[in-house]
């Protein structure tokens, strides 16, 4: 370590949560003001987001055909309605109440899909209703696989909006985990041989890539609003290379590894908002390609807003990473709860990545009930599918996180930072931090971390552990003067 400065005392910790005391210390029992360096909107460019207007076209599936007895496969039905709208100029094609069977549903531009609210759209369990196969993006890697439930590709001003329900039957769907990794491992060499994504072709007998739930390819102007979706087969909603969407009021519900709610993938002005999701796998994950794939690519996910939104039961409330080979820049978290999940917030990558995470900032988080750490940046992630054939690393820098506090079961850390040792994680802030933990702060390899109004206490020494950390700066924070335990630097 080259240079620790103090400008105060050391981090706040108390003897431990079963104590029931703070040791004279106060924790904050509320979000602190905002620091003033600290935005209140988001230091970067956003488009206003307005309502999109649709032609007052109506095309009820009923007039095509459609039976609502959930037994009727309808895919003909819902084809011929969005043809005729979309032959029209576009409008909105409407799903009336009652339950709907189907196979893919191809949307184009100008068509609103429309739930009605006791609408349910429901997803066939068979993988032949889900061709012929359509251009799309596997854990980071482009392919031909069986088509998303609802895709859209090539489109703009295109929307699912309603208080009706998507409900994926996905319970069939989820065994074929148990057999996709040969498949995942096959693409990625695939990829790695410079095999055109149009020969990368997934959705043979045997082939066990899961199709997403819902998938917008190439798009600009979306808007996804107000409907349910639940049992999804494994990522529920799927931006990919589109711009201009707005995911708000939206409910979602899965279980399963790999059913993430909302993952963003190399797209840009995104905005998330007033979003309900509990979630198998990570509720909301920003992502960027794979490895030679992503760079190949070369599309970053860039300017996304999530905000006034609440995740349980997720792996990660919001995850960055690990596909992020394309690079992630200009991500704001506001206003948001947590719950029942394994991680807060969490930056991941691993050697051979490449790629860049950069300009992340959250405030305004409330965690509850969370297992491993409230924040975590990790560029030594172990849980990747594949393991990349390089060595490049990756760079994560520029990180602000402020007014955060945990409360009910202790996680096993409040903070921990695992950079690498030629290549730190770089200008760290994290200010207004308050909650409890079984192990405290641990951070490692690292340049540039300022810690400002850290307020928590923790069941273990050292209460604190930096390794490797140049122009580490804590402020604001104090430590029981009489315990010499309290802080261990490496």
């Amino acid at each position: 370590m080259k240079k620790i400065i103090f400008f105060a005392s050391i981090i706040i910790v108390a003897l431990g949560i079963f104590l029931g005391t703070l040791l004279g210390q106060k924790i904050y029992s509320r979000f602190h003001p905002i620091s003033s360096a600290f935005p209140q909107d988001p230091p970067f460019e956003m488009p206003a987001f307005p309502e999109l207007e649709f032609p007052e076209k109506k095309c009820n599936i009923e007039h095509f055909g459609a039976k609502n007895d959930g037994k009727t496969l309808n895919t003909k039905a819902f084809e011929a309605a969005i043809t005729e709208c979309a032959n029209s100029g576009g409008g909105s094609v409407i799903v009336s109440n009652g339950t709907w069977l189907t196979g893919a549903i191809h949307l184009r531009s100008n068509i609103n899909l429309y739930l009605e609210k006791d609408a349910t759209i429901l997803f066939s369990k068979k993988p032949e209703d889900y061709l012929p196969v359509v251009f799309t993006r596997f854990e980071g890697i482009e392919l031909m696989n069986y088509s998303p439930f609802i895709y859209a590709n090539n489109c703009e001003n295109v929307s699912i909006s309603g208080k009706g329900t998507l409900d994926g039957q996905g319970e069939d769907w989820l065994e074929w985990k148990a057999i996709q990794k040969g498949d995942a491992q096959r693409l990625y060499k695939m990829a790695d041989e410079n095999v055109p994504p149009a020969e990368r072709i997934f959705a043979k007998k045997g082939d066990a890539l899961r199709p997403f739930f819902v998938e917008f390819v190439n798009c600009k102007n979306v808007r996804l609003l107000d409907f349910t979706l639940k049992n999804s087969p494994m990522w529920s909603v799927h931006p990919l290379y589109s711009e201009n969407v707005l995911i708000r009021g939206i409910k979602i519900i899965t279980t399963g590894h790999n059913t993430d709610g909302i993952v963003i993938d190399s797209s840009r002005y995104i905005l998330v908002d007033n979003v309900d999701l509990e979630t198998g796998d990570d509720s909301i994950s920003i992502k960027s390609g794979a490895d030679k794939d992503g760079w190949r690519v070369n599309r970053p996910s860039e300017n996304i807003v999530i905000k006034n939104s609440r995740m349980r039961m997720g792996h990660t409330g919001i995850a960055i990473g690990s596909e992020m080979s394309g690079g992630i820049r200009n991500i704001y978290i506001q206003d948001c709860i947590f719950s029942d999940s394994g991680q807060g917030v969490r930056v991941k990558s691993m050697p051979g990545r490449g790629g860049y995470v950069e300009n992340v900032w959250t405030r305004d988080v409330q965690m509850n009930n969370i297992e491993n750490a409230a924040l975590q940046f990790d560029m030594a992630y172990d849980s990747s599918t594949n393991e990349p054939t390089t060595s490049v690393l990756p760079k994560i820098k520029d990180i602000n996180v402020s007014n955060i506090k945990t409360a009910g079961n202790l996680p096993k850390y409040l903070i921990k930072i695992d950079g690498l040792p030629k290549q730190p994680l770089e200008n760290i802030t994290l200010s207004n931090i308050t909650g409890s933990s079984k192990k405290g702060i641990m951070i490692g390899n690292a340049k540039k971390v300022n810690l400002e109004n850290v307020a928590f206490s923790a069941e273990k020494k050292p209460y604190s552990t930096f390794t490797n950390v140049e122009e580490l700066n804590i402020t604001n924070s104090s430590c029981k003067k009489t315990d010499t335990n309290c802080v261990k630097i490496k």
